[in-house]
């Protein structure tokens, strides 16, 4: 599948030794997760973020804490949420998400928990800010995503949803958002400030 969110990090014409490519998605990987948030506290998204969930299982010595929690608007049901967005890992092998075997060389104990959060939430003593809190499923969020595969892996893994980091930057281009234009140009301009001061010497 290809993806037009792909070529921002990809030019192979330009780039055949991926060196841009590693080095965006690597500056991109700083910030990724705010992005994420930002489209949570828009009210036109689906869920609302309410901060990083630690959850335990029984069997568990500790907790693993988790990237987001996230609450369906409209039911109200509450998913752990875990991003994974490897862009130019393994020359794009996992970018876009096509088979839930993608999943598979992920096998730190919080990705694990998180996947029992998907078949087993009732299972899950969750707390988030050190507050108790009900967990009814799991959501991944990844960097592109098959449409065409979304339903067969959810079927398979337990997820509620799969959301791509795609779909959330062009929902938040297209609503305009305020504070994901900003946190934007707030980057870019760090960015041109650090890369200004190499070239002139100054700061």
């Amino acid at each position: 599948m290809q993806s037009k969110f792909r070529g921002i990090f990809h030019r192979p014409d330009e780039d055949p030794g991926n060196r841009s490519a590693k080095f965006l998605s690597r500056m991109f990987g700083i910030f990724s997760e705010k992005i994420v948030d930002v489209w949570a506290r828009d009210t036109r998204a689906p869920y609302v973020g309410l901060g990083r969930p630690t959850l335990r299982f029984p069997g568990d010595v500790r907790g693993h804490t988790l990237d987001f929690t996230l609450l369906h608007r409209n039911s109200e049901l509450i998913f752990a949420a875990e991003m994974k967005c490897e862009i130019e890992y393994m020359n794009f092998r996992y970018f876009v998400l096509e088979s839930a075997q993608q999943l598979d060389h992920h096998s730190k104990p919080a990705f694990e928990a998180f996947l029992k959060a998907a078949k087993t939430p009732e299972l899950a003593a969750a707390k988030v800010a050190r507050k108790p809190i009900r967990i009814d499923g799991a959501i991944l969020v990844w960097g592109a995503i098959d449409a065409d595969a979304v339903e067969q892996i959810k079927q398979e893994v337990g997820f509620y949803d799969i959301l791509s980091i795609e779909e959330i930057c062009r929902d938040l281009a297209t609503w305009e958002n305020k504070e994901y234009l900003d946190l934007i140009e707030q980057y870019r301009s760090w960015s041109n400030r650090l890369f200004d001061g190499l070239i002139t010497g100054t700061s």
